[in-house]
């Protein structure tokens, strides 16, 4: 799977996926015309965490309609970087022990918090004309 980034012009950049394209304004903290990086990583986060409660929920039978997922990030420095993510996931109906402990482990299996807590390789290749 592969997505191309092109700059549209001072600080913004079009993500271009094989579904559509995400704008993403770089201009300030939290964008102006549309998200920043950071937002997106937190909103491929929660997405990814959301839609894998929704699928054990509908296979178990849980009510999950109104479910929100809220995450907010702090800073480090050396590097800089996101240095804390806090998540948390609200679920409307009322959960048993057993299913809210459920829910936690379906919602700390998905793929990015999987990818973040176990980072990948990444390698960049820098090319141009000369």
């Amino acid at each position: 799977m592969a997505l191309t980034v092109v700059w549209k012009g001072g600080m913004q950049f079009c993500a271009e996926t094989k579904s559509g394209a995400l704008t993403c304004d770089e201009s300030s903290a939290e964008g102006v015309l549309g998200p920043s990086a950071p937002e997106m990583l937190l909103a491929s986060l929660g997405s990814c965490i959301a839609s894998v409660i929704v699928v054990f929920g509908e296979r178990h039978g849980l009510e999950l309609e109104g479910m929100s997922v809220r995450l907010d990030y702090k800073l480090a420095d050396n590097p800089y970087r996101m240095g804390e993510i806090s998540i948390a996931v609200h679920v409307p109906q009322r959960l048993t022990e057993e299913q809210r402990r459920l829910l936690e482990r379906v919602a700390d299996a998905c793929l990015i918090h999987n990818t973040l807590l176990h980072p990948p390789k990444i390698t960049l290749h820098l090319g141009g004309t000369t």
